[in-house]
Formats: C-alpha cells, sequence, structure tokens
C-alpha cells in the first residue's frame, strides 16, 4: 500500500486546528488523575473518520476505544496525548497517529498542538520535523525527561537516580510523544517512562528511530511479542536515548524495571 506521508500529515494538522478551536466543556475521569474530555473524543471520531478515507478497510485504532489484535494492517491513535496539559492550559499536548504493518510502525505523524510542530517519519526514509530532515544532534542534550510513574518507581532507589541526575537535569512535560520527539530533535538527551502505553510510543518511537535515537522497551523484551503487549495496553516501560548514553541508561534501568517485571 503506497501512503503518502504529506497526506497524513495534512490529516494531523486539521485535527490540531479542531483542538484550537474547540474549549473542552465535558470531562470524566479514566482511573485516577487520568482524564478523557469531550475533546479527546471529538478528535477521535475525527482522526478515525478522515485516516478510514485516506486507508479504507483499514483498522484505526485509539486510546479511547476497545482494542482487540488485528490480523493486518491498521493505525494506533493517541487523539490528545497530554490530557491533562490541554485542561490546565500547560502547553504541551500532541495529537498522534502510526500506521502499522507486517507489525511493524511503517509511517507516523506527531503534531505539538501550541508550538505547530509536525514531525512525521517512515520507516527506512527518515524523519522529519516542518518539511526538513530531521537529524540527532551529535551530542547527547543534558536535559532529560522522566515520567511521573518512572519517578514513582525511582522511589527508594536513589542509586539509579543519583546516576541518571548527574547525566542530566530531570524534566517532567506530562506528554510523552512530545518526550520522544525531543529526543529525535536534540532538546532531551533522553525520556523514561514506567507507564506509557502503545498509543503513547507508536508514532514517537519511530520518528526517534529514524531521527537516530535508541528505543527499548523492557517490558516488550520480557514479553516476546510486542503488539500482544501493545493491544494488553499494559505499560510499556520504555527508555529513548542519544546513541552515546543509550546504554548506560538501559544498564541502569534493567535492575529497577526488571524487579517491576517480575512482580507483575
Amino acid at each position: 500500500m503506497m501512503l503518502q506521508l504529506d497526506a497524513l500529515g495534512a490529516i494531523i494538522r486539521l485535527a490540531g486546528d479542531l483542538i484550537d478551536s474547540t474549549r473542552f466543556s465535558d470531562v470524566t475521569e479514566k482511573s485516577e488523575l487520568d482524564y478523557v474530555t469531550d475533546v479527546d473524543l471529538r478528535l477521535d471520531a475525527f482522526l478515525t473518520e478522515q485516516l478510514g478515507l485516506l486507508t479504507p478497510g483499514i483498522p484505526v485504532f485509539s486510546e479511547e476505544r476497545a482494542m482487540q489484535r488485528p490480523t493486518g494492517a491498521f493505525w494506533i491513535i493517541d487523539p490528545v496525548d497530554g490530557t491533562h496539559n490541554m485542561m490546565a492550559g500547560v502547553p504541551h499536548y500532541a495529537v498522534c497517529a502510526a500506521f502499522f504493518d507486517s507489525d511493524e510502525t511503517q509511517m507516523a505523524a506527531v503534531l505539538d498542538v501550541v508550538g505547530r510542530d509536525l514531525y512525521l517519519a517512515k520507516k527506512g526514509k527518515g524523519a522529519t520535523l516542518n518539511g526538513s530532515p530531521l537529524r540527532l544532534t551529535s551530542k547527547p542534550s543534558t536535559l532529560g525527561a522522566i515520567s511521573s510513574g518512572a519517578l514513582d518507581a525511582l522511589n527508594g532507589r536513589s542509586d539509579i537516580y543519583a546516576s541518571l541526575r548527574a547525566t542530566a537535569k530531570i524534566r517532567n512535560l506530562g506528554s510523552q510523544s512530545l518526550h520522544l520527539c525531543y529526543v529525535a530533535d536534540g532538546r532531551l538527551g533522553f525520556a523514561i517512562s514506567q507507564e506509557a502505553r502503545f498509543w503513547d510510543d507508536a508514532a514517537a518511537r519511530l520518528i526517534a528511530e529514524e531521527a537516530g535515537a535508541s528505543y527499548h522497551s523492557f517490558a516488550a523484551s520480557g514479553n516476546g511479542d510486542f503488539l500482544d503487549l501493545a493491544f494488553s495496553k499494559a505499560p510499556l516501560r520504555s527508555l529513548c536515548a542519544h546513541p552515546d548514553i543509550f546504554e548506560k541508561l538501559n544498564r541502569l534501568m534493567t535492575p529497577l524495571w526488571w524487579a517491576d517485571f517480575e512482580r507483575a
């Protein structure tokens, strides 16, 4: 199937425009401190319709709906990655879409809604930022992102945290896809998440890897089948980093992730 990145990018930009023109008015707490709004659901419907028109017959899966692993190609979307930020007026949230075929991400888009930066990638063809080629900086940034869940997991492991802190100053911007894209464009040296799910990482992972970053899901390597894990909605326990520091960070996090994996 021949898919054009420009067509996907146009759809994602329209989705961003829809967020900009809409004020949320209804909020549901899915779980503790995890919300969905009427804007999320409106974006979900819009992307499902538009991607369905782009690729007729290809199912579109979303964070906001039940998912069952398909036998062929599919889309996975996150209508608003960073809903809590959007609700609070914090300018870090994104729209994400990834196309999978042969059990691998083939094409991906992430839009930084407020910054209007559009990240695109095609497997084996590289990544772009606003139409320009995107490659990692020669040296890793000395800023790193650690998610709330990963910070919780690090509680009591001051040794690991001290080593991470010696590598970079720590940030948590509240949008996993943007954390990964910021690794790709050099703003962050690494992004660590305990709780990211399939829809959080799917698009931005391809963008980061095509830009030259390294990525690892510890849960997936323990599970043996990434898509089985993905469609179970289990946390990925993921690390994305500049290659110069990836192995060091992977060694640091492995004891913590392995203990967590054995308890799960």
